[in-house]
């Protein structure tokens, strides 16, 4: 999409933002936008990485980002299993969506099968209309005008049906770099192998081969200068 200079990404969970966009974000900062994570909810210990310290498990999640070329995350550390939709985390989002004033952006979709997920779709959608009013005075900022596009992204449940698909053919090694530097992550599941398949996967259904993420079209206003109808940008 180019004309893009601001992208927010808001995902529940660290790691969550590469596996469902980690190549759209990607090509957005080779196409110099700058690009702002959001992750809502903190770390979540297992007993198969109860050795990973909260240090180590922060600097995963700055490499990852610095693999993608993100250029600012923002961690919220909301309570795992216990996170609750609150004025507070609503306006701490509008806050940031406020500093950001993003073009495009992307949120979990809304019938993933994690609830913290679903939640976290709840929150974005209010956050956005907040963000974009002018109540909320707190929060510092003038209200942003409305993103271009908002989209939703699959992570725990693939899309039965999606209405946009991103060719991210040259940015799937990108993706999987940054997935990879979750080592931690990679003791539940090969994630890695996860994400490589199911883009392989998108490709093939979205464009006959290839690598691709799909998504769900939540809001479309002006389209962005350089989208190409039925999907992708050049």
């Amino acid at each position: 999409m180019t004309g893009i200079t601001d992208v927010l990404v808001v995902a529940p969970h660290p790691d969550d933002d590469v596996i469902g966009c980690g190549g759209s974000i990607a090509k957005h900062v080779r196409d110099g936008a700058r690009v702002t994570v959001v992750i809502v909810i903190g770390r979540e210990r297992s007993a198969l990485d109860d050795a990973v310290s909260d240090a180590e498990f922060a600097a995963e999640t700055e490499n990852a980002a610095k693999a993608l070329g993100v250029h600012r995350c923002v961690r919220f550390e909301e309570p795992s299993r216990d996170f609750a939709l609150s004025r507070r985390v609503h306006l701490d989002l509008v806050r940031v969506m406020r500093e950001v004033r993003p073009q495009v952006v992307y949120l979990p979709h809304d019938n993933d099968d994690d609830v913290e997920h679903r939640m976290v779709h709840q929150l974005t959608t209010e956050a956005l209309w907040m963000a974009q009013s002018e109540f909320f005075q707190e929060t510092g900022g003038r209200a942003m005008p409305a993103p271009q596009l908002v989209l939703g992204y699959e992570v725990w449940a693939p899309m039965a049906r999606f209405q946009y698909a991103e060719d991210i053919d040259g940015q799937i090694e990108t993706k999987v770099e940054a997935m990879r530097a979750y080592a931690s992550q990679l003791r539940h599941a090969a994630w890695d192998e996860g994400i490589r398949g199911l883009a392989r996967y998108r490709g093939a259904v979205s464009a006959g081969s290839g690598h691709a993420e799909v998504f769900q079209v939540l809001s479309l206003g002006a389209p962005p200068a350089g989208l190409r109808a039925g999907g992708g940008h050049d």
